[in-house]
């Protein structure tokens, strides 16, 4: 009968971990998800100051605000469920 409450533990934890890794990948996810708006915002930002045609440049402007709004969307959504991963050199890497 031990046997069997082992095996369910085991099965347990196996569920835990899991769970564990899935949540840490999606917290990582939410912050690349953040990162690659504001890339796409500076991509933009920086065609607008380049563009020379006369349409251009409201179109590229309006792709920063696009962007720019995504940014601030996705921060608002995921402020308390982020990973914030910060690399000190005195202290290494730290994790809020």
């Amino acid at each position: 009968m031990f046997l069997v409450y082992r095996v369910n533990w085991l099965k347990a934890k196996a569920r835990w971990n899991r769970w564990e890794e899935e949540l840490s990948l999606v917290q990582h996810e939410m912050g690349w998800t953040i990162g690659w708006f504001k890339y796409q915002e500076e991509k933009w930002h920086q065609q607008w100051n380049e563009a020379m045609k006369s349409g251009h440049q409201p179109y590229a402007y309006r792709q920063v605000l696009v962007w720019k709004a995504f940014v601030m969307e996705a921060e608002e959504k995921f402020k308390d469920k982020l990973l914030i991963i910060t690399w000190d050199c005195l202290s290494g890497i730290t994790i809020q």
